[in-house]
Protein backbone atom coordinates (compact mmCIF):
# COMPACT_ATOMS: atom_id res chain seq x y z
CA UNK A 1 0.00 0.00 0.00
CA UNK A 2 3.05 2.26 0.86
CA UNK A 3 3.89 4.72 -1.53
CA UNK A 4 7.89 4.53 -2.01
CA UNK A 5 9.32 8.13 -1.16
CA UNK A 6 12.84 9.39 -1.22
CA UNK A 7 11.86 11.11 1.91
CA UNK A 8 15.28 13.18 2.02
CA UNK A 9 15.48 13.74 -1.12
CA UNK A 10 12.32 15.53 -1.16
CA UNK A 11 12.45 17.07 2.20
CA UNK A 12 15.71 18.82 0.92
CA UNK A 13 14.00 20.46 -2.05
CA UNK A 14 11.42 22.97 0.49
CA UNK A 15 14.88 24.87 0.75
CA UNK A 16 14.09 27.69 -2.28
CA UNK A 17 10.64 26.09 -3.18
CA UNK A 18 7.19 26.06 -1.36
CA UNK A 19 5.67 22.84 -0.95
CA UNK A 20 3.35 22.98 -3.68
CA UNK A 21 6.44 22.83 -5.89
CA UNK A 22 6.88 19.42 -4.16
CA UNK A 23 3.23 18.09 -5.07
CA UNK A 24 2.16 15.90 -7.49
CA UNK A 25 -1.05 13.70 -8.70
CA UNK A 26 -0.29 11.41 -6.04
CA UNK A 27 1.45 13.51 -3.41
CA UNK A 28 -0.37 16.09 -0.97
CA UNK A 29 1.21 18.70 1.29
CA UNK A 30 -0.87 20.41 3.91
CA UNK A 31 -0.59 22.14 7.40
CA UNK A 32 -1.37 21.38 10.80
CA UNK A 33 -2.90 23.87 13.23
CA UNK A 34 -2.24 21.98 16.64
CA UNK A 35 -5.08 24.08 18.16
CA UNK A 36 -7.40 21.57 19.25
CA UNK A 37 -10.59 23.70 18.34
CA UNK A 38 -9.34 23.21 14.91
CA UNK A 39 -9.41 19.09 14.83
CA UNK A 40 -12.78 18.58 13.04
CA UNK A 41 -12.27 20.90 10.48
CA UNK A 42 -8.38 19.96 9.25
CA UNK A 43 -9.95 15.96 10.12
CA UNK A 44 -12.77 16.66 7.80
CA UNK A 45 -10.60 18.27 5.08
CA UNK A 46 -7.93 15.29 5.35
CA UNK A 47 -10.75 12.73 4.91
CA UNK A 48 -11.57 14.87 1.42
CA UNK A 49 -7.87 14.86 0.75
CA UNK A 50 -7.91 11.12 1.05
CA UNK A 51 -11.00 10.45 -0.83
CA UNK A 52 -9.46 13.08 -3.85
CA UNK A 53 -6.20 10.67 -3.96
CA UNK A 54 -8.17 7.23 -4.05
CA UNK A 55 -10.19 8.05 -6.81
CA UNK A 56 -7.15 8.63 -9.29
CA UNK A 57 -4.29 6.23 -8.42
CA UNK A 58 -3.43 6.69 -4.77
CA UNK A 59 -0.75 8.24 -3.14
CA UNK A 60 0.71 10.22 0.07
CA UNK A 61 -0.40 13.55 2.01
CA UNK A 62 2.34 15.03 3.79
CA UNK A 63 1.02 16.59 7.23
CA UNK A 64 2.63 19.29 8.78
CA UNK A 65 4.26 21.01 5.63
CA UNK A 66 2.57 24.69 5.42
CA UNK A 67 2.13 25.94 1.79
CA UNK A 68 3.76 29.11 0.22
CA UNK A 69 7.01 28.88 2.80
CA UNK A 70 10.40 29.70 0.97
CA UNK A 71 12.25 27.57 3.63
CA UNK A 72 12.22 24.16 5.12
CA UNK A 73 12.46 25.55 8.61
CA UNK A 74 9.63 27.72 8.05
CA UNK A 75 7.93 25.10 5.88
CA UNK A 76 7.94 22.45 8.50
CA UNK A 77 5.41 23.77 11.14
CA UNK A 78 4.91 19.42 12.42
CA UNK A 79 1.59 17.93 13.81
CA UNK A 80 2.91 18.26 16.88
CA UNK A 81 1.31 15.25 19.41
CA UNK A 82 -1.75 14.36 16.93
CA UNK A 83 -2.66 10.80 17.09
CA UNK A 84 -1.82 8.94 14.27
CA UNK A 85 -4.06 5.75 15.24
CA UNK A 86 -6.74 8.42 15.90
CA UNK A 87 -6.70 10.07 12.15
CA UNK A 88 -6.54 6.27 10.54
CA UNK A 89 -10.05 5.21 12.38
CA UNK A 90 -11.49 9.20 11.63
CA UNK A 91 -10.50 8.41 8.49
CA UNK A 92 -12.14 4.80 8.10
CA UNK A 93 -14.85 5.87 9.40
CA UNK A 94 -15.39 9.30 7.73
CA UNK A 95 -15.09 7.40 3.71
CA UNK A 96 -17.47 5.74 1.51
CA UNK A 97 -16.80 3.10 1.01
CA UNK A 98 -13.95 2.95 3.80
CA UNK A 99 -10.77 3.37 3.15
CA UNK A 100 -8.20 1.99 4.85
CA UNK A 101 -4.75 4.27 5.18
CA UNK A 102 -1.27 3.11 6.49
CA UNK A 103 -0.06 6.27 8.14
CA UNK A 104 4.16 6.69 8.34
CA UNK A 105 5.55 9.13 11.10
CA UNK A 106 8.26 11.08 10.44
CA UNK A 107 10.78 12.97 12.76
CA UNK A 108 12.70 15.52 12.34
CA UNK A 109 14.49 18.07 13.40
CA UNK A 110 11.96 21.34 12.42
CA UNK A 111 8.82 18.88 13.73
CA UNK A 112 7.18 15.95 13.82
CA UNK A 113 5.31 14.76 10.05
CA UNK A 114 2.64 12.47 9.61
CA UNK A 115 2.93 10.41 5.93
CA UNK A 116 -0.82 9.09 5.23
CA UNK A 117 -0.24 6.56 2.37
CA UNK A 118 -3.76 6.08 0.68
CA UNK A 119 -4.40 3.03 -1.45
CA UNK A 120 -5.85 3.29 -4.89
CA UNK A 121 -9.23 2.41 -4.32
CA UNK A 122 -12.49 0.83 -5.81
CA UNK A 123 -14.08 4.67 -7.12
CA UNK A 124 -16.11 6.46 -6.56
CA UNK A 125 -15.45 6.90 -3.29
CA UNK A 126 -17.19 9.99 -1.02
CA UNK A 127 -16.96 10.97 2.79
CA UNK A 128 -19.75 10.20 4.76
CA UNK A 129 -21.13 13.56 4.30
CA UNK A 130 -21.16 13.27 0.72
CA UNK A 131 -17.95 15.43 -0.56
CA UNK A 132 -16.68 13.60 -3.49
CA UNK A 133 -13.18 14.83 -5.56
CA UNK A 134 -10.68 13.35 -7.35
CA UNK A 135 -6.66 14.22 -8.19
CA UNK A 136 -6.82 16.17 -11.45
CA UNK A 137 -2.56 16.93 -11.63
CA UNK A 138 -2.05 18.64 -8.42
CA UNK A 139 -5.71 19.83 -7.59
CA UNK A 140 -8.36 17.80 -6.03
CA UNK A 141 -11.22 18.88 -7.89
CA UNK A 142 -15.25 18.37 -7.09
CA UNK A 143 -16.70 14.53 -9.03
CA UNK A 144 -18.94 15.74 -11.73
CA UNK A 145 -21.65 13.40 -13.30
CA UNK A 146 -19.30 12.20 -16.07
CA UNK A 147 -16.18 11.40 -13.69
CA UNK A 148 -18.84 9.52 -11.70
CA UNK A 149 -20.27 7.79 -15.07
CA UNK A 150 -16.46 6.93 -16.09
CA UNK A 151 -15.18 5.89 -12.26
CA UNK A 152 -18.51 3.53 -11.82
CA UNK A 153 -17.58 1.89 -15.19
CA UNK A 154 -13.80 1.43 -14.18
CA UNK A 155 -14.63 0.08 -10.91
CA UNK A 156 -16.08 -3.23 -12.79
CA UNK A 157 -13.09 -3.89 -13.74
CA UNK A 158 -12.55 -7.16 -11.64
CA UNK A 159 -12.06 -10.38 -13.36
CA UNK A 160 -16.00 -11.12 -12.72
CA UNK A 161 -15.65 -14.17 -15.28
CA UNK A 162 -13.65 -15.56 -12.23
CA UNK A 163 -15.64 -15.75 -9.74
CA UNK A 164 -17.49 -18.62 -8.28
CA UNK A 165 -21.01 -18.85 -8.98
CA UNK A 166 -22.92 -19.86 -6.10
CA UNK A 167 -24.79 -22.64 -6.13
CA UNK A 168 -23.55 -23.66 -9.57
CA UNK A 169 -22.27 -27.06 -10.32
CA UNK A 170 -20.42 -28.89 -12.44
CA UNK A 171 -23.31 -30.98 -13.80
CA UNK A 172 -24.53 -27.38 -15.06
CA UNK A 173 -21.83 -27.90 -17.87
CA UNK A 174 -23.26 -29.32 -20.76
CA UNK A 175 -20.95 -32.56 -21.62
CA UNK A 176 -21.45 -31.93 -25.12
CA UNK A 177 -19.71 -28.55 -25.05
CA UNK A 178 -16.41 -29.93 -22.52
CA UNK A 179 -16.15 -32.32 -25.24
CA UNK A 180 -15.76 -29.73 -27.56
CA UNK A 181 -13.42 -28.11 -25.63
CA UNK A 182 -11.15 -30.98 -25.07
CA UNK A 183 -10.84 -31.39 -28.96
CA UNK A 184 -10.04 -27.74 -30.08
CA UNK A 185 -6.99 -28.12 -26.79
CA UNK A 186 -5.98 -31.01 -28.99
CA UNK A 187 -5.98 -29.86 -32.02
CA UNK A 188 -5.39 -26.03 -32.14
CA UNK A 189 -3.94 -25.33 -28.31
CA UNK A 190 -0.97 -24.42 -26.94
CA UNK A 191 -1.75 -26.73 -24.40
CA UNK A 192 -2.70 -30.57 -25.71
CA UNK A 193 -1.43 -32.16 -22.73
CA UNK A 194 -4.75 -31.14 -21.16
CA UNK A 195 -6.73 -33.05 -24.00
CA UNK A 196 -6.21 -35.87 -22.31
CA UNK A 197 -6.78 -35.41 -18.71
CA UNK A 198 -10.51 -36.48 -16.89
CA UNK A 199 -12.66 -33.58 -17.48
CA UNK A 200 -12.32 -32.70 -14.23
CA UNK A 201 -8.68 -32.37 -14.43
CA UNK A 202 -8.55 -30.45 -17.84
CA UNK A 203 -11.07 -28.07 -16.65
CA UNK A 204 -9.25 -27.58 -13.12
CA UNK A 205 -5.98 -27.17 -14.84
CA UNK A 206 -7.82 -24.31 -17.08
CA UNK A 207 -8.65 -22.70 -13.73
CA UNK A 208 -12.31 -23.15 -14.62
CA UNK A 209 -13.45 -25.37 -11.66
CA UNK A 210 -12.26 -24.84 -8.74
CA UNK A 211 -12.48 -26.80 -5.14
CA UNK A 212 -15.11 -23.99 -3.88
CA UNK A 213 -17.38 -24.44 -7.34
CA UNK A 214 -17.83 -23.64 -10.66
CA UNK A 215 -16.57 -19.86 -12.15
CA UNK A 216 -18.29 -17.50 -14.64
CA UNK A 217 -16.10 -18.61 -17.73
CA UNK A 218 -16.62 -22.08 -17.16
CA UNK A 219 -20.82 -21.27 -17.64
CA UNK A 220 -20.23 -18.86 -20.20
CA UNK A 221 -18.09 -21.57 -21.88
CA UNK A 222 -19.77 -24.94 -21.11
CA UNK A 223 -22.81 -24.05 -19.76
CA UNK A 224 -26.02 -25.93 -20.68
CA UNK A 225 -28.56 -23.29 -21.67
CA UNK A 226 -30.55 -23.54 -18.16
CA UNK A 227 -27.38 -22.80 -16.21
CA UNK A 228 -26.41 -20.06 -18.69
CA UNK A 229 -30.21 -18.66 -18.43
CA UNK A 230 -30.24 -18.85 -14.69
CA UNK A 231 -26.20 -17.84 -14.09
CA UNK A 232 -25.14 -15.32 -16.51
CA UNK A 233 -28.94 -13.81 -18.20
CA UNK A 234 -26.54 -10.53 -19.65
CA UNK A 235 -24.84 -12.98 -21.76
CA UNK A 236 -26.50 -12.89 -25.52
CA UNK A 237 -24.50 -11.96 -28.80
CA UNK A 238 -27.79 -10.40 -31.60
CA UNK A 239 -26.73 -10.79 -34.75
CA UNK A 240 -28.24 -8.38 -37.22
CA UNK A 241 -28.41 -8.29 -40.97
CA UNK A 242 -29.23 -4.76 -42.57
CA UNK A 243 -30.48 -4.56 -46.07
CA UNK A 244 -30.37 -1.00 -46.09
CA UNK A 245 -28.73 1.72 -43.36
CA UNK A 246 -32.69 1.75 -41.72
CA UNK A 247 -33.66 -1.39 -42.09
CA UNK A 248 -32.77 -4.88 -41.17
CA UNK A 249 -34.18 -8.41 -42.61
CA UNK A 250 -32.29 -10.86 -40.43
CA UNK A 251 -31.82 -11.01 -36.78
CA UNK A 252 -30.13 -14.10 -34.82
CA UNK A 253 -29.94 -13.93 -30.66
CA UNK A 254 -27.76 -16.22 -29.66
CA UNK A 255 -27.69 -17.27 -25.82
CA UNK A 256 -25.63 -20.67 -26.14
CA UNK A 257 -22.43 -20.95 -24.50
CA UNK A 258 -19.68 -19.24 -26.04
CA UNK A 259 -17.87 -21.98 -27.97
CA UNK A 260 -21.32 -23.21 -29.83
CA UNK A 261 -21.49 -19.32 -30.17
CA UNK A 262 -18.61 -18.94 -32.44
CA UNK A 263 -19.76 -21.89 -34.42
CA UNK A 264 -23.23 -20.73 -34.80
CA UNK A 265 -21.57 -17.11 -35.82
CA UNK A 266 -19.17 -18.63 -38.35
CA UNK A 267 -22.34 -20.43 -40.03
CA UNK A 268 -24.10 -17.13 -40.30
CA UNK A 269 -21.32 -14.74 -42.09
CA UNK A 270 -20.70 -17.48 -44.64
CA UNK A 271 -24.30 -17.88 -45.59
CA UNK A 272 -24.52 -13.84 -45.79
CA UNK A 273 -21.04 -13.08 -47.12
CA UNK A 274 -20.00 -12.49 -50.67
CA UNK A 275 -17.12 -13.43 -52.76
CA UNK A 276 -15.12 -10.90 -55.30
CA UNK A 277 -13.45 -12.68 -58.16
CA UNK A 278 -10.54 -10.88 -58.39
CA UNK A 279 -8.58 -11.91 -61.59
CA UNK A 280 -5.03 -11.89 -61.51
CA UNK A 281 -2.99 -10.61 -64.68
CA UNK A 282 -2.71 -14.12 -66.80
CA UNK A 283 -4.95 -16.70 -65.96
CA UNK A 284 -5.35 -17.01 -62.11
CA UNK A 285 -7.92 -15.94 -60.26
CA UNK A 286 -8.47 -14.49 -56.43
CA UNK A 287 -11.52 -14.78 -54.20
CA UNK A 288 -12.00 -12.58 -51.68
CA UNK A 289 -14.92 -12.80 -49.25
CA UNK A 290 -16.55 -9.60 -47.65
CA UNK A 291 -14.65 -10.79 -44.30
CA UNK A 292 -12.55 -13.42 -43.36
CA UNK A 293 -13.75 -15.87 -40.59
CA UNK A 294 -9.63 -14.96 -39.23
CA UNK A 295 -10.62 -10.94 -38.97
CA UNK A 296 -14.43 -11.74 -37.89
CA UNK A 297 -13.37 -14.50 -35.24
CA UNK A 298 -10.83 -12.15 -33.89
CA UNK A 299 -13.14 -9.41 -33.77
CA UNK A 300 -16.13 -11.38 -31.90
CA UNK A 301 -13.29 -13.04 -29.55
CA UNK A 302 -12.21 -9.51 -28.63
CA UNK A 303 -15.60 -8.74 -27.96
CA UNK A 304 -16.04 -11.44 -25.71
CA UNK A 305 -13.17 -11.88 -23.51
CA UNK A 306 -13.21 -7.78 -22.91
CA UNK A 307 -16.53 -7.01 -22.65
CA UNK A 308 -17.95 -5.67 -19.30
CA UNK A 309 -19.80 -8.83 -17.60
CA UNK A 310 -21.56 -6.58 -15.09
CA UNK A 311 -23.79 -4.66 -17.69
CA UNK A 312 -27.01 -6.53 -18.90
CA UNK A 313 -26.60 -6.08 -22.29
CA UNK A 314 -25.91 -7.76 -25.77
CA UNK A 315 -22.82 -7.80 -27.89
CA UNK A 316 -24.02 -7.00 -31.06
CA UNK A 317 -22.89 -7.80 -35.06
CA UNK A 318 -24.27 -6.21 -37.43
CA UNK A 319 -23.81 -6.67 -41.46
CA UNK A 320 -24.23 -3.68 -42.52
CA UNK A 321 -23.84 -2.59 -46.27
CA UNK A 322 -20.04 -1.93 -46.77
CA UNK A 323 -19.07 -2.61 -43.25
CA UNK A 324 -19.42 -5.26 -40.29
CA UNK A 325 -19.77 -4.02 -36.59
CA UNK A 326 -18.95 -5.63 -33.78
CA UNK A 327 -20.65 -3.61 -29.98
CA UNK A 328 -19.86 -4.56 -26.91
CA UNK A 329 -20.37 -3.33 -23.11
CA UNK A 330 -17.56 -1.77 -21.37
CA UNK A 331 -15.03 1.37 -22.60
CA UNK A 332 -11.07 0.49 -23.42
CA UNK A 333 -9.46 0.21 -20.32
CA UNK A 334 -6.13 0.87 -19.05
CA UNK A 335 -4.84 3.62 -21.25
CA UNK A 336 -6.08 1.83 -24.11
CA UNK A 337 -8.11 4.50 -27.08
CA UNK A 338 -8.88 4.14 -30.55
CA UNK A 339 -5.83 6.13 -31.23
CA UNK A 340 -3.63 3.81 -29.85
CA UNK A 341 -5.14 0.21 -29.63
CA UNK A 342 -2.70 -0.64 -32.88
CA UNK A 343 0.38 -0.18 -30.65
CA UNK A 344 -1.05 -0.06 -26.96
CA UNK A 345 0.15 -3.34 -25.29
CA UNK A 346 -3.14 -5.79 -24.30
CA UNK A 347 -5.03 -4.83 -21.55
CA UNK A 348 -7.49 -7.20 -20.46
CA UNK A 349 -10.65 -7.14 -18.23
CA UNK A 350 -11.20 -11.00 -18.10
CA UNK A 351 -8.33 -12.70 -17.62
CA UNK A 352 -9.44 -15.71 -17.17
CA UNK A 353 -11.78 -15.89 -20.44
CA UNK A 354 -8.83 -14.59 -22.43
CA UNK A 355 -6.78 -17.26 -20.90
CA UNK A 356 -9.00 -20.50 -22.02
CA UNK A 357 -9.28 -18.83 -25.23
CA UNK A 358 -5.33 -18.38 -25.80
CA UNK A 359 -5.14 -22.46 -24.53
CA UNK A 360 -7.48 -23.66 -27.12
CA UNK A 361 -5.67 -21.15 -29.92
CA UNK A 362 -8.00 -18.62 -30.68
CA UNK A 363 -5.95 -15.84 -29.38
CA UNK A 364 -2.32 -15.07 -28.88
CA UNK A 365 -1.09 -14.40 -25.77
CA UNK A 366 0.91 -11.07 -27.18
CA UNK A 367 -2.17 -9.72 -27.84
CA UNK A 368 -2.02 -9.86 -31.54
CA UNK A 369 -5.32 -9.66 -32.40
CA UNK A 370 -5.96 -6.23 -33.51
CA UNK A 371 -2.52 -6.66 -35.75
CA UNK A 372 -4.38 -9.80 -37.10
CA UNK A 373 -7.82 -7.56 -37.91
CA UNK A 374 -5.63 -4.87 -39.41
CA UNK A 375 -3.26 -7.05 -41.91
CA UNK A 376 -6.36 -9.93 -42.83
CA UNK A 377 -8.12 -6.48 -44.03
CA UNK A 378 -5.67 -4.70 -46.01
CA UNK A 379 -4.54 -7.52 -47.82
CA UNK A 380 -7.38 -8.29 -49.30
CA UNK A 381 -8.44 -4.79 -49.92
CA UNK A 382 -10.76 -3.85 -46.99
CA UNK A 383 -8.97 -1.15 -45.87
CA UNK A 384 -8.34 0.23 -42.66
CA UNK A 385 -10.64 -0.63 -39.18
CA UNK A 386 -11.95 2.03 -36.94
CA UNK A 387 -12.65 1.92 -33.68
CA UNK A 388 -15.24 4.25 -31.54
CA UNK A 389 -15.20 3.90 -28.11
CA UNK A 390 -16.64 5.76 -24.70
CA UNK A 391 -17.10 4.48 -20.97
CA UNK A 392 -19.72 2.47 -21.71
CA UNK A 393 -19.14 0.41 -24.76
CA UNK A 394 -16.33 -0.62 -27.73
CA UNK A 395 -17.76 -0.57 -31.58
CA UNK A 396 -15.66 -1.65 -33.90
CA UNK A 397 -16.21 -0.67 -37.70
CA UNK A 398 -14.84 -3.64 -40.22
CA UNK A 399 -14.54 -2.26 -43.85
CA UNK A 400 -16.05 -5.21 -46.39
CA UNK A 401 -15.51 -3.70 -49.76
CA UNK A 402 -12.83 -5.09 -51.42
CA UNK A 403 -10.03 -2.73 -53.83
CA UNK A 404 -9.38 -5.41 -56.39
CA UNK A 405 -6.89 -3.68 -57.63
CA UNK A 406 -5.11 -3.09 -54.38
CA UNK A 407 -5.59 -7.14 -53.32
CA UNK A 408 -4.23 -8.01 -56.54
CA UNK A 409 -1.14 -6.23 -55.94
CA UNK A 410 -0.67 -7.52 -52.59
CA UNK A 411 -1.06 -11.27 -53.78
CA UNK A 412 1.19 -10.74 -56.32
CA UNK A 413 4.28 -8.92 -54.09
CA UNK A 414 3.52 -12.05 -51.91
CA UNK A 415 4.21 -15.05 -54.53
CA UNK A 416 6.97 -12.15 -55.92
CA UNK A 417 8.47 -12.97 -51.83
CA UNK A 418 8.33 -9.47 -51.78
CA UNK A 419 7.12 -9.23 -48.21
CA UNK A 420 5.10 -6.38 -47.33
CA UNK A 421 4.70 -6.02 -43.34
CA UNK A 422 1.76 -4.69 -41.73
CA UNK A 423 3.32 -1.37 -41.57
CA UNK A 424 4.18 -1.38 -45.08
CA UNK A 425 0.38 -2.33 -46.14
CA UNK A 426 -0.79 0.48 -43.59
CA UNK A 427 1.16 3.32 -45.41
CA UNK A 428 0.11 1.99 -49.09
CA UNK A 429 -3.17 1.87 -48.34
CA UNK A 430 -3.32 4.96 -46.82
CA UNK A 431 -1.77 6.42 -49.90
CA UNK A 432 -4.21 4.71 -52.48
CA UNK A 433 -6.87 5.87 -50.52
CA UNK A 434 -6.41 9.75 -50.28
CA UNK A 435 -4.09 10.21 -53.73
CA UNK A 436 -1.01 10.97 -51.29
CA UNK A 437 0.57 10.84 -47.59
CA UNK A 438 2.46 13.34 -45.72
CA UNK A 439 4.00 12.64 -42.14
CA UNK A 440 1.16 13.63 -40.28
CA UNK A 441 -1.75 11.35 -42.08
CA UNK A 442 0.63 8.65 -41.86
CA UNK A 443 1.28 8.80 -38.21
CA UNK A 444 -1.82 9.09 -37.61
CA UNK A 445 -2.91 6.12 -39.41
CA UNK A 446 0.26 3.75 -38.40
CA UNK A 447 -0.30 5.12 -34.60
CA UNK A 448 3.21 6.40 -34.53
CA UNK A 449 5.45 9.05 -34.04
CA UNK A 450 5.48 11.64 -37.30
CA UNK A 451 9.58 10.90 -36.93
CA UNK A 452 8.88 7.39 -36.78
CA UNK A 453 6.50 7.80 -39.55
CA UNK A 454 8.13 9.86 -41.72
CA UNK A 455 10.96 6.77 -41.75
CA UNK A 456 8.40 4.27 -42.84
CA UNK A 457 7.69 6.35 -45.90
CA UNK A 458 11.37 6.94 -46.86
CA UNK A 459 11.82 3.39 -46.80
CA UNK A 460 8.94 2.84 -49.17
CA UNK A 461 10.70 5.84 -51.47
CA UNK A 462 13.65 3.44 -50.87
CA UNK A 463 11.63 0.56 -52.29
CA UNK A 464 10.53 2.19 -55.45
CA UNK A 465 6.51 1.75 -54.04
CA UNK A 466 6.66 6.15 -53.32
CA UNK A 467 7.65 8.96 -54.79
CA UNK A 468 8.41 12.24 -52.84
CA UNK A 469 7.23 16.11 -53.50
CA UNK A 470 8.53 18.75 -51.67
CA UNK A 471 11.28 18.99 -49.28
CA UNK A 472 11.39 18.74 -45.07
CA UNK A 473 8.81 17.93 -43.31
CA UNK A 474 6.47 19.39 -46.28
CA UNK A 475 7.23 16.24 -48.21
CA UNK A 476 4.19 14.68 -49.32
CA UNK A 477 4.54 11.03 -51.21
CA UNK A 478 2.53 9.40 -53.84
CA UNK A 479 2.73 6.04 -56.07
CA UNK A 480 5.48 5.82 -57.76
CA UNK A 481 3.75 5.77 -61.30
CA UNK A 482 4.09 2.50 -62.53
CA UNK A 483 2.04 1.50 -59.48
CA UNK A 484 -0.36 4.29 -59.20
CA UNK A 485 -1.13 3.14 -63.00
CA UNK A 486 -1.65 -0.76 -61.54
CA UNK A 487 -3.97 0.50 -58.08
CA UNK A 488 -5.16 3.65 -58.26
CA UNK A 489 -5.89 3.30 -62.55
CA UNK A 490 -4.38 5.48 -65.07
CA UNK A 491 -6.68 8.38 -65.10
CA UNK A 492 -6.18 9.30 -61.45
CA UNK A 493 -2.77 8.96 -61.83
CA UNK A 494 -2.52 11.49 -64.81
CA UNK A 495 -4.30 13.50 -62.47
CA UNK A 496 -1.87 14.03 -60.26
CA UNK A 497 0.99 14.85 -62.31
CA UNK A 498 2.22 18.40 -61.40
CA UNK A 499 1.25 21.25 -64.09
CA UNK A 500 4.11 23.49 -65.20
CA UNK A 501 3.89 27.12 -64.72
CA UNK A 502 1.93 27.30 -68.32
CA UNK A 503 -0.46 24.42 -67.73
CA UNK A 504 -1.47 25.85 -64.34
CA UNK A 505 -2.32 29.26 -65.62
CA UNK A 506 -4.12 28.21 -68.79
CA UNK A 507 -6.26 26.28 -65.92
CA UNK A 508 -6.75 29.07 -63.46
CA UNK A 509 -8.00 31.49 -66.12
CA UNK A 510 -10.24 28.84 -67.82
CA UNK A 511 -11.94 28.05 -64.38
CA UNK A 512 -12.11 31.48 -63.31
CA UNK A 513 -13.71 32.57 -66.84
CA UNK A 514 -16.48 29.99 -66.27
CA UNK A 515 -17.17 30.23 -62.52
CA UNK A 516 -16.56 33.36 -62.13
CA UNK A 517 -15.14 33.49 -58.32
CA UNK A 518 -12.06 31.18 -57.34
CA UNK A 519 -10.42 31.10 -53.58
CA UNK A 520 -7.03 30.91 -52.50
CA UNK A 521 -7.74 27.45 -51.95
CA UNK A 522 -9.61 26.53 -54.97
CA UNK A 523 -6.60 27.80 -56.65
CA UNK A 524 -3.83 25.70 -54.94
CA UNK A 525 -6.14 22.62 -55.32
CA UNK A 526 -6.53 22.89 -59.20
CA UNK A 527 -3.21 23.66 -59.57
CA UNK A 528 -1.30 21.62 -57.25
CA UNK A 529 0.76 25.00 -56.13
CA UNK A 530 2.34 25.22 -52.90
CA UNK A 531 0.85 28.29 -51.30
CA UNK A 532 3.45 31.19 -52.32
CA UNK A 533 3.55 30.12 -56.04
CA UNK A 534 -0.05 30.01 -56.25
CA UNK A 535 0.21 34.06 -54.99
CA UNK A 536 3.08 34.70 -57.25
CA UNK A 537 0.56 33.15 -60.31
CA UNK A 538 -2.19 35.17 -59.35
CA UNK A 539 -0.35 38.36 -59.15
CA UNK A 540 1.20 38.00 -62.41
CA UNK A 541 -2.32 37.11 -63.75
CA UNK A 542 -3.51 40.56 -61.68
CA UNK A 543 -0.68 42.58 -63.20
CA UNK A 544 -1.93 41.62 -66.82
CA UNK A 545 -5.75 42.41 -65.85
CA UNK A 546 -6.91 38.97 -66.13
CA UNK A 547 -7.74 38.25 -62.68
CA UNK A 548 -9.00 40.93 -59.45
CA UNK A 549 -9.26 40.43 -56.40
CA UNK A 550 -12.02 41.25 -53.48
CA UNK A 551 -11.45 40.60 -50.07
CA UNK A 552 -8.44 40.24 -47.94
CA UNK A 553 -7.29 37.09 -45.93
CA UNK A 554 -9.34 34.16 -45.68
CA UNK A 555 -12.74 35.78 -47.10
CA UNK A 556 -10.47 36.94 -50.34
CA UNK A 557 -11.84 36.11 -54.04
CA UNK A 558 -10.41 35.98 -56.91
CA UNK A 559 -12.32 37.73 -59.93
CA UNK A 560 -12.29 37.90 -63.71
CA UNK A 561 -10.08 41.06 -64.66
CA UNK A 562 -11.07 43.22 -67.75
CA UNK A 563 -8.70 41.38 -70.19
CA UNK A 564 -10.16 38.19 -69.16
CA UNK A 565 -13.74 39.29 -69.66
CA UNK A 566 -13.19 40.61 -72.71
CA UNK A 567 -11.74 37.16 -74.04
CA UNK A 568 -14.34 35.72 -72.78
CA UNK A 569 -17.43 37.82 -74.30
CA UNK A 570 -15.14 37.67 -77.47
CA UNK A 571 -15.22 33.69 -77.57
CA UNK A 572 -19.02 33.53 -77.08
CA UNK A 573 -19.91 36.24 -79.82
CA UNK A 574 -17.56 33.98 -82.32
CA UNK A 575 -19.06 30.83 -80.92
CA UNK A 576 -22.39 32.57 -81.57
CA UNK A 577 -22.04 33.67 -85.42
CA UNK A 578 -22.60 31.65 -88.08
CA UNK A 579 -20.49 30.98 -91.11
CA UNK A 580 -20.49 32.10 -94.41
CA UNK A 581 -21.51 28.20 -96.00
CA UNK A 582 -24.34 27.80 -93.09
Amino acid sequence: MRTSIDRKGLLGRLDGAPADALESETLECKGWDQDPRRWKVQVRETREAVVCLANRRGGTILLGIADGARTRKEAIVGVGDLDAEALRREIYRGTAPPLLVEIEEWVEPEGRLLAVHVPRGVPPHTTTEGIGKIRVGKECRPLTGADLTRLVLESRSVDLTWEVVAKARPADLDPVQVKALRTLLAREGGKPALAALTSKEMLANLGLVRDDGVSLAAILLLGRGAAIARFAPQHEVTVIRYDSPTHFDKRYDLKEPLLAVLDRMQRILEDHMRLTSVQERGFGELLFPDISWLAAREAILNALAHRDWFQHQSVFVEMRPGRLEVASPGGFLGGVTPDNILRHPPVRRNPLLAETFQAIGFVNRAGLGVDRIYEDLLRSGKGIPSYEADEAGVRLKLPTRTHEAFARFVAEEERARRRLDLDDLVVLWTVTARGEANRKSAARNLQLSEDDASDKLAALRGRGLLVARGRGRGTSYRLARHLSDLIRGRAATDLDIDLDEEAARLRVQSVLAERGSLSNADIRGMTGLARQAAVRLMNRLRDEDLARVAGRGRSARWLPGPTLVGKSKRGRERGGRRSPRE
